[in-house]
Formats: C-alpha cells, structure tokens, sequence
C-alpha cells in the first residue's frame, strides 16, 4: 500500500544545555544553541551561572542558586523529555551534586564538558566541585577535557626528559604518546564510559601519528592533504591548497583521542585551524557531539561513535575555519555555518576544495585506480612496451578532439563572462596540448596523416560519447563534471609520477616517456589544473547542491573516472 503524505510538521531531536551564559555570545548557553539550532534540532537550557565577559575574558561571575537551577531542570524534563544533555559550566559542588541526583531518575545521553580550566590556562571550577564531579560521572555518557582539564583529574605525571623543567598544568605540550596514557589514564580514574581527549593544547607531526598506523584507527581530516600513508596522498589537493602538506617532523596537527573503558579506540587527526576566533571551542564541540548523537542514524552501532565524533569534531573546525572577526580579543565561531542547509561544507583557507575533496574521498579505490593505474607506473619507470604507448597515444588524439567539442559547447551553454571564460581558457590549453600532441607523436614516428587514419577504439568512442551525452542534456555543472576527471587526473598523474621520481620509484633519466611526464607535470598544464578545480568549486560555491544533486554529479565523475581507467586498461591490453 502506497504511503500518505504527512503534513504533520516534523519533530526535532530536543537537546538540552546546562551551562552558564556568556553575555559576548561566543561561549556557554548562547554558543549551545547556536550549535543546536545550526544542527537542525531544538535547544532548551538550564543557566547555572551568568557572567560578565567579552572576548578579552571574563569580569565577573554571578552564581545561581542550586534550588533554582534544579527548579529549571526540572520544568523542562517534565514538559518534553530530552534525547542528549549537554553538561557545561556547573559553578560549584552544591550545583554538581543536585544534578548527579536528577541524572540518576533520567534516560538520557549525556555529555560532560568539564569547564574546569580555560584555553589560558586559568582555574574555573573550585577544588570541593572538581571533587564533587566523582558523583557525576556514573551517569555521564561521552566526557570531553582537554589536556589541562584531563591531567588535573587524572593526576597524570608528564614524564621527565633530561634537562626538561616540570611544565605547570595547562602548560604541558604533551607528545602523542604521553597523551595517548593521559587519556587512558582519565578514563580510568574517573569512571566515566567514552571519553575524547581534545588535543588543541599540543601540536604533534605526521610522524608520531604514523607510529599508530595498523595499531589504532587513524581518522584523518575530511578534505586534507595529510594522510596516513605516501600511496594515499593526494597530489592536486596540496597543488590547489595556498599552504602544503605538513613535513612529517614538523608540528602542526591536532589529534584528539577517543577511549573507552581503557582501549583507544581512534585518532581524529587533522591540521590546527590558525585563527584568533577560538572562544566556545569547546562547548561547541561538546554540544555538536549531541546534537550528532540525536540526528546520526543508529544503523550500524560498530562504528557509531567514529560516525558521531568525525561529524561533531568536523563541524567545529569548519566553524573556526570560517569565523569572522568581532571583539578585541578571541573573538567566536561561526556557529551557522550550517544555517543553509549543504551538502557540502563552504569552501574556507582552512579547506579551499571541498567539493574536489569530496569527489575524490568517495571512491578512493576507484580514483587510485585510475591515477596509480599499472600503464602509468610502468610509463612512470620506462618498462611501458613502446606498441601500448603507441596505441594509446594514436586514440588519445581522438579523445583530445572530442575534449575540445565539449568545452565549446561549454563556452555556447555559459551565461556569464567567467563561465565563458573558463571554458575559453581550457579550449585554449587544449588547442595547444593537441599541437604538442601531434609533434609528441611524430617524435615516434606516427604522422598526422595516421593519427587521422587511425580508426577510434570503443573504450575511446564510449568515453566520448558519455561527455557530449552528459554535455548536451545536462547543465553546465554536469558538463563541468563531466571533463573534470581528464584534467584534474592528468594533473595528478604527473603530480604523483614527480613525487615517485624523487622516492626513486620512478625515473626520468633514460625513460622513453620522459616529455610525457615532464608535460603533465609541468608549469603550463598545472597552471590548468588549477584553475580548473578553481573553476569547479566557485560554481559549487555559487550553487551549493542539495542532497539528490550532489548524488548525481558525484555519479558523472565515478563513471568518467571509471571511463579514464578503461583508457589505460586499452593500452595494456595490447600485450595479453
């Protein structure tokens, strides 16, 4: 029987925040519902606490008294019952001890964010509280300190190097090892049943994070550049990027650690966000882990939790990546990033290409495929027989026509000069790669009157005709996506040939494919690259894509990636 359509309004996922209210609105209750309405659920609060701050700090604290904090709670459960209870701020010990008694009667999912000691250092929460917290943690669900907060409550001893002064806590610039025990060692001490260790106090290589590699989950950075393995690393991302990948001995990622009941259970990585805009990280990151807790499907409880903090820890870096300024000092996150309903994430300094990102992070089987293709190694190392290269070379002055065809009727589609444009601009890269093309081939041999006479081979024919279908029926976004792969991947062919060559894996000296792949790795054709992924994310920008299109175009590039890869495959044939 055919469903009906309901025109009852959708219910929200109901999160409530107890914390105290930061009058600058970066922090505390105002960043909560700020983070819960950007989430698409709804927020109710419990205020422990108002304070007097701004962005250069806080100048005064008004408690509220625990009957009336109790008294808040309670109205709020007894109306609508919330799925997730984020905890924050909660002043004193008398607070901390009436709402371990209220937790207890409830079934909820509870966050405690520990708003012990601040990003400055300073303590926030008296001794008898930090102590009062102990009947707090049986009913606390996920548990997020940061290193300052986690070593105060865990008494852990950083270790003492030779002629190394004892760091104060909140000082301490720990190694990935030392904060790997500091988080087994807060789980332990305090009970609680999954705890994230945030790491923005310490900065750690690429290296020390690779130790871990096959020992612990490694969940690196949707989009970045920094990956946990060379075979993985994404050339064009770091050729698109205005900063490279960081070397492995230098210090600049951030890690967090997720424990539970004493196991690691995986490493968030990615790269710190440089801003100034930091106030409310971390109630925001707490209050994201709720809202991704009510919102995320529970299918597939094995990896849940991964599933929930990628995507809370995810939001976070995007909103200080995206922040503006306001205040004189630390100024707040842009919490409503997320306001207009994406797909995507904006592009931002922090992430420039998220769409490519994207493309390239869905299918990365079928993307290696294609770049790391065997004629591609073994052209990389000269081993490719001259008859497959030959071939190749005859049907890629074929495809090299059809290219050209498809950013013209580009250029005929596009309704503003920077679209007209970019398509005149690839047209006219291509004109001369097809003239390169002609004399490359006449270096071996073959003349212009054979490449003509050459009959086209059903892999390329099947390639073509997929562009001109998807160009001639589609928008001017399908018809970007459509050439896209060519360039985008022949840019990172050479990128990768080039990286190989400096691995030794790879080599130019000798090589018969030697101006192949100085080509495709040289200045001119990078230059195209470039603007071509430019090109691709300001239209994505411009036009954000729902849910359904980005399904759709994502699908154009799998199957012109898969098409790229049948080029290769046409090559090799010749020899089985």
């Amino acid at each position: 029987m055919a469903s009906t359509l309901s025109l009852e309004p959708k219910k929200r996922p109901h999160i409530l925040t107890i914390a105290g209210s930061d009058s600058s609105g970066g922090a505390g209750i105002q960043a909560d519902l700020k983070t819960i309405e950007a989430f698409g659920c709804y927020g109710s609060s419990v205020l422990t606490g108002l304070t007097a701050q701004n962005t250069k700090g806080v100048q005064a604290v008004h408690e509220i008294p625990t009957d009336f904090v109790i008294q808040q709670l309670k109205s709020v459960i007894t109306d609508e019952s919330p799925t997730c209870i984020k905890l924050g701020m909660l002043t004193n010990a008398s607070i901390i001890r009436a709402m371990a008694l209220e937790l207890k009667n409830l079934n909820t999912i509870n966050i405690l964010d520990p708003v012990m000691i601040s990003t400055s250092g300073h303590t926030l929460l008296p001794e008898d509280a930090i102590e009062a917290l102990k009947e707090l943690y049986p009913f606390i669900n996920y548990f997020t300190p940061n290193i300052p907060e986690a070593i105060k409550l865990s008494g852990f001893k950083k270790k003492q190097k030779e002629n190394e002064n004892e760091n104060e806590v909140g000082e301490s610039n720990l190694t990935l090892n030392e904060m790997i025990e500091l988080a087994k060692e807060t789980n332990s001490k305090t009970g609680t049943f999954i705890i994230l260790l945030k790491g923005g106090h310490s900065s750690i290589s690429r290296k020390e994070v690779l130790t871990y590699k096959g020992k612990i989950p490694i969940i690196w950075e949707e989009g970045g550049d920094v990956n946990d393995d060379e075979s993985d690393t994404i050339e064009v991302l770091s050729l698109y990027k205005k900063y490279t990948k960081i070397p492995e001995n230098q210090k600049g990622l951030v890690v967090d650690i997720l424990v539970n009941k004493g196991e690691i259970k995986a490493l968030f990585v990615g790269k710190k966000v440089e801003s100034n805009n930091t106030h409310g990280t971390g109630c925001t990151l707490s209050t994201a882990i709720a809202c991704s807790y009510a919102t995320e499907s529970k299918d597939g409880q094995d990896d849940l939790d991964f599933r929930i903090f990628k995507r809370a820890i995810s939001y976070t870096q995007s909103a200080i990546a995206s922040s503006f300024p306001f205040g004189q000092g630390h100024g707040p996150l842009n919490h409503a990033h997320l306001s207009t309903r994406r797909a995507l994430p904006p592009p931002t300094k922090h992430n420039p290409h998220p769409f490519l990102s994207h493309l390239i992070q869905s299918n990365l089987p079928l993307w290696n495929s294609y770049v790391k293709h065997p004629f591609v190694v073994q052209l990389g190392n000269g081993t490719l027989p001259r008859e497959c290269f030959e071939h190749y070379i005859k049907q890629d002055y074929h495809y090299l026509k059809h290219y050209a065809r498809a950013h013209a009727l580009g250029a005929y589609k596009a309704n503003s000069f920077i679209d007209i444009k970019a398509f005149t601009d690839i047209a006219g890269h291509i004109a001369r790669e097809s003239q390169m093309h002609v004399t490359y081939c006449e270096s071996f041999g073959i003349s212009l009157k054979e490449l003509e006479n050459t009959p086209e081979s059903s892999p390329c024919s099947a390639y073509a005709r997929y562009v001109i279908d998807i160009g001639t029926q589609g928008d001017l976004l399908d018809l970007y996506m459509s050439v896209a792969s060519c360039l985008i991947g022949y840019g990172e062919v050479g990128l990768w040939l080039k990286s190989q060559i400096n691995l030794g894996k790879a080599k130019l000296q000798g090589n018969l494919y030697k101006r192949w792949i100085e080509d495709y790795s040289g200045e001119d054709f990078l230059k195209a690259v470039e603007k071509g992924i430019e090109n691709l994310e300001r239209r994505i920008a411009e036009d954000p894509p729902n849910e359904l299109r980005l399904a759709r175009l994502t699908s154009i590039w799998h199957e012109c990636v898969r098409l790229e890869s049948a080029f290769w495959d046409m090559g090799l044939n010749l020899i089985k």
